[in-house]
């Protein structure tokens, strides 16, 4: 087990890989977000922040996200596939992109037992009153509880593809589909991670699903994900959207270089009138994700130094 420049590895854990692997990257308080949400999209089943420097933790303004001044990042990743390859490819495209190369990489291997602790640790759920639940469990059940609220349930477990829909690319879509269920609607997921969009869509009301990711640990993860929420039956899984794969929603939380390269193909699968919900967006970037979707009308709301597009076809 060799690391690349710029990774360390625990010399006493060089020669043994464990279940699960701890990435830390120790980052100033600015990109933190954009780190969380790059460990997520790469595979990363729960991200943790610590304090890097024994720093004072103060009470933040109005609408502001406390954090300390330099922050470790700590994403948990399954040790299979090996993630070193996935990160070291986008070490490469954070570079051409931000124009910095990422902090330096530390992993460490953990046990299986030290790996569920520390899971449990972080897990949240996410609510939206009264419509969704979101619930992260494991063998043991449920982490938390949901509201006795009416509100629909997803049961989401560890060695996940994409993180537990707290990270705000995936809360605004799922804020999204609250908002307006897509009850009886074909609905596709385009980079569904671990498919919790996919998942909240079907809870919801849809009327199938075509989740789609080129990851296979993703598409795994879809798989058990809707088999443990007795939703299998309308979901379909693909590596790659099919020629017939048509729709009344599009999600698609990825990245907006994908989302204004691939405009011109998912909107001609999007029904006359159909919705489309697109994240993954930063806020200098939605003008040009917006034009490249042309055939849409978009509201732009913007979480945690994120955008989500959520729009209509044009008649």
């Amino acid at each position: 087990m060799r690391p690349w420049p710029g990774w360390t590895i625990d010399d006493r854990d060089a020669e043994t890989l464990l279940d699960w692997l701890r990435v830390q990257l120790e980052a100033p308080a600015p990109v933190v977000a954009r780190i969380e949400a790059l460990l997520e999209t790469l595979g990363a089943v729960a991200v943790s922040l610590e304090d890097a420097r024994d720093q004072a933790l103060l009470e933040p303004g109005p609408g502001e996200l406390p954090l300390w001044a330099d922050v470790v990042v700590s994403g948990l990743f399954p040790a299979e596939p090996d993630p070193r390859a996935r990160i070291e490819a986008a070490a490469d495209h954070w570079r051409e992109a931000t124009g910095f190369a990422l902090p330096e990489v530390r992993m460490a291997p953990l046990a299986d037992e030290d790996w569920t602790a520390a899971w449990r640790q972080h897990a949240t759920a996410l609510s939206f009153p009264g419509v969704l639940h979101l619930l992260p469990c494991d063998e043991h059940g449920p982490v938390g509880r949901a509201p006795e609220d009416g509100g629909a349930r997803v049961l989401l477990a560890p060695g996940l593809a994409f993180g537990t829909g707290s990270h705000p690319t995936t809360r605004g879509c799922l804020a999204a589909l609250a908002a307006a269920p897509p009850t009886g609607q074909d609905v596709i997921d385009f980079g569904s991670g671990s498919g919790i969009l996919a998942l909240a869509a079907l809870v919801l009301g849809a009327g199938r699903v075509v989740a789609v990711d080129h990851d296979p640990q993703a598409l795994a993860a879809t798989r058990d994900n809707a088999e443990r929420n007795g939703v299998a039956d309308r979901l379909v899984v693909r590596d790659s959207l099919a020629p017939e794969d048509r729709c009344s929603l599009m999600l698609a939380n990825v990245l907006a270089r994908p989302l204004i390269e691939l405009a011109p193909d998912l909107q001609r699968r999007i029904a006359p009138g159909g919705r489309a919900v697109l994240s993954g967006i930063l806020p200098d970037q939605a003008a040009d994700v917006a034009a490249a979707w042309d055939r849409f009308e978009f509201e732009t709301l913007i979480d945690d130094g994120w955008v989500c597009l959520r729009g209509h076809a044009r008649t």
